[in-house]
């Protein structure tokens, strides 16, 4: 009888000192996490997210830690480090699959490669990641408020993608090399057959197989483009194509 009573003393005082140590675990990390947000408010964003991501390793299975990873993201993002920030997102994702956490993730990896679009000049590697990303958010989450977001930026995200394809479409008229200009009109209208390129994505096709005398070729894509934008600019100039050489 003895020994039971021992054992349930020495039990207690187990339950005791794991609730005390839980509790004193609960206030540390409640406390970091405050100060954290303390740097964040302050505009210490390199700061702020250095103090996020400590909660996450000095208490790794509180509740504070995943809200610390997610505000160490946005610190991040408000700093301006993608790469650390798209290395940060891709580990949460790894780690937290079914986290409600998700679709903020991959709206902020979409964000990132969006805020770092270049001119349509230049290689749109990173325009088509933020095009990869969001529709994967819109995809698995359409119902998410960030959806709605992810959705406007991708119809500029098309236009400029567009805009892009056209811009090597149109020196590669200037060079002579046709073919790879009309693959890329052609991509243009076939990828991206709501942005504002299209019209003239037809009327270069229009140009091109008229200037290499094909005539057919040219009448059918002119047809196209007086059928599916009668009223544009680009039809107008077509039209005079067609009729100089009738």
């Amino acid at each position: 009888m003895k020994t039971i009573q021992k054992l349930l003393f020495i039990l207690a005082l187990t339950l005791t000192f794991s609730c005390a140590k839980k509790a004193e675990e609960k206030n540390s990390a409640e406390l970091a996490y405050t100060k954290a947000a303390k740097f964040l408010k302050d505009k210490s964003y390199s700061e702020a997210a250095d103090a996020f991501e400590k909660i996450d390793s000095d208490f790794p299975f509180s509740k504070w830690a995943i809200k610390g990873q997610s505000m160490a993201i946005y610190a991040r993002y408000k700093e301006e480090i993608y790469t650390k920030l798209l290395q940060n997102v891709d580990d949460f994702l790894r780690l937290n699959p079914s986290s409600e956490y998700v679709p903020y993730m991959l709206y902020m990896k979409g964000l990132s490669y969006y805020n770092q679009i270049p001119s349509i000049e230049r290689a749109q590697d990173n325009t088509q990641q933020a095009s990869f990303v969001f529709r994967e958010l819109i995809a698995r989450f359409p119902s998410d408020e960030h959806a709605s977001d992810a959705r406007e930026r991708l119809s500029f995200i098309d236009e400029h993608l567009a805009g892009a394809k056209m811009s090597v479409g149109r020196y590669q008229i200037k060079t002579q090399n046709y073919i790879g200009a009309i693959d890329n009109f052609r991509d243009v209208i076939a990828r991206y057959r709501y942005t504002n390129q299209v019209p003239e994505a037809y009327f270069r096709i229009t140009e091109i197989y008229y200037k290499l005398g094909l005539k057919d070729e040219g009448k059918k894509s002119f047809q196209k483009l007086s059928d599916k934008f009668p009223q544009s600019h680009w039809t107008a100039l077509a039209t005079k194509i067609v009729e100089n050489h009738d």
